[in-house]
């Protein structure tokens, strides 16, 4: 419900996986990533929802992540179950707004509105 309620595409960065909403592998090629995003402070930028993120500290926000940098984290393993966790994708930050996007056009994020188009994507 708070993702309807916020109208910029806010994020929170969780320290454990287990509060994520989003579990993502923090990749250190652009080429990959599953996903490209611009991290921005500007609330103009957030508010256009396309591979623009707004990272928060606190209050509410559209979807919470957790970034993993190693596929072989100890966090991304279930305490209770032993089994490892579902990593939903790998992610590139850039600081080109220009090069935000998807790689796969069918690639998609739980609960992430999408709205830039993939085949715009130039990488």
């Amino acid at each position: 419900m708070t993702s309807f309620l916020s109208r910029a595409q806010t994020v929170i960065e969780m320290m454990y996986p287990g509060d994520a909403t989003v579990i993502l592998l923090e990749v250190s090629k652009l080429n990959d990533a599953d996903i490209v995003v611009y991290k921005t402070e500007s609330k103009d930028e957030a508010n256009e929802w396309d591979c623009k993120w707004k990272f928060k500290s606190w209050g509410f926000s559209n979807f919470s992540v957790y970034l993993a940098e190693n596929p072989d984290d100890s966090l991304l393993v279930d305490f209770e179950t032993g089994e490892k966790l579902n990593v939903h994708g790998r992610i590139y930050f850039t600081d080109d707004p220009e090069k935000r996007g998807y790689k796969d056009p069918d690639f998609r994020l739980e609960g992430v509105f999408r709205k830039i188009n993939p085949a715009d994507v130039d990488w």
